[in-house]
């Protein structure tokens, strides 16, 4: 790309004084922030409103969007990373990179957030380069390293959600923060929540009393390592969402003291949708043969993925059984057991009788067994 001032500037500077007289009076180019970046950064013609925002352009505003261009692209950005950051952040283009820029980007860097994740944390909350970097951004950080275990952790928890670096850290999260150690859940469980699911942690404080008191209703205690997952689940759903998901589970034949057995034993199993939920109750049913009793004593089998983990583990179970090779009769365990187990029990294991079971477990060939 050629300069922006021996290019771009000349033309919309001629194009805009053509045939006039110069004089020290004249106004200012004015060029709207959508033309600037489909010039200078091939922005498509589809854009944001925001984009339409104009900018004042003469050499001086020429050469310090320039730099900022410049410096963007000096940390990775591409030009339409770059169109798309302007478009949604004008603002940005008014910066200085000397001292706004710059510094946030090295503080950004400090932290451990380098290469293809600054970019995509800058690209995800470009709001973040309009924060300001003593009174928000390192304050910020501070706070959650006094929560979490390292650095690390903190990295991780605010590529996962950038709210944690630039909200107002003395409000929802604190007040949030003081609840759930007031009511005795460990410093470990805060972190794995702060890490894990941060949006939790900044929902609105009076939500996350009545979550509490629910949970704690539904025989979960804080202490219980589960006491965060379940307060995930059940803040993430409002009163209809959470009534419907159970109703749909009573539709299936379980009552309610089973289905919050199983929330206790696996809260996540309720954060799967309806739709799925009805989808692995058929699968199980119908095509593995469980019973409804067994099905609920492993609520795992709702949180697998139904074409890429329960079936293709079926098939191979179904050819085990046929081969006379499966010993363990627990099919619903197998279904549910970590990845690298089921392979290592029920596909290595059996090799050398079937040397084709793991492209069957792959979906790579047909199996032809009988039905376990």
């Amino acid at each position: 790309m050629s300069k922006i001032s021996s290019t771009f500037f000349l033309y919309f500077t001629q194009k805009r004084f053509v045939n006039t007289v110069s004089t020290p009076t004249l106004p200012l180019a004015s060029v709207s922030t959508i033309e600037f970046l489909r010039n200078s950064c091939g922005l498509p013609s589809q854009s944001p409103s925001s984009a339409r925002r104009n900018l004042q352009f003469d050499q001086k505003t020429s050469q310090k969007y320039e730099a900022i261009i410049g410096f963007l692209k000096s940390y990775g950005f591409e030009n339409p990373q770059i169109a798309n950051l302007v478009s949604r952040g004008p603002w940005i283009l008014g910066s200085r990179v000397s001292t706004n820029l710059k510094p946030k980007f090295e503080f950004l860097e400090e932290i451990g957030v380098v290469g293809p994740s600054l970019r995509k944390l800058i690209l995800s909350s470009p709001w973040i380069l309009a924060r300001s970097l003593d009174s928000q951004l390192k304050p910020s950080f501070c706070f959650l390293k006094e929560l979490l275990e390292s650095d690390e952790q903190v990295t991780a928890a605010i590529c996962r959600s950038s709210w944690l670096l630039t909200s107002n850290f003395k409000g929802n999260m604190r007040s949030n923060i003081d609840l759930l150690v007031s009511e005795g859940v460990p410093s470990r469980g805060i972190a794995t929540l702060i890490v894990t699911q941060p949006r939790t942690i900044m929902r609105k404080v009076d939500r996350m009393i009545q979550a509490v008191k629910m949970v704690k209703e539904l025989g979960v205690e804080p202490k219980d390592c589960k006491f965060v997952y379940a307060l995930r689940v059940r803040v993430s759903l409002n009163d209809s969402a959470w009534k419907k998901k159970i109703n749909v589970l009573k539709s299936l034949g379980w009552s309610e003291k089973e289905i919050f057995t199983a929330f206790k034993k696996d809260p996540n199993y309720l954060a799967c949708s309806v739709e799925k939920m009805r989808d692995v109750a058929d699968f199980c049913f119908n095509t593995a043969n469980l019973d409804p009793e067994t099905v609920i004593f492993y609520p795992k089998l709702f949180i697998g993925a139904l074409d890429n983990r329960l079936r293709p583990r079926y098939r191979v179970l179904e050819i085990l059984k046929a081969k006379n090779l499966l010993k363990n009769k627990k099919i619903a365990w197998m279904l549910v057991i970590e990845e690298k187990r089921f392979v290592k029990t029920c596909i290595l294991k059996h090799l050398d009788e079937i040397p084709n079971l793991m492209d069957v477990y792959r979906g790579n060939v047909a199996a032809e067994t009988r039905s376990v």
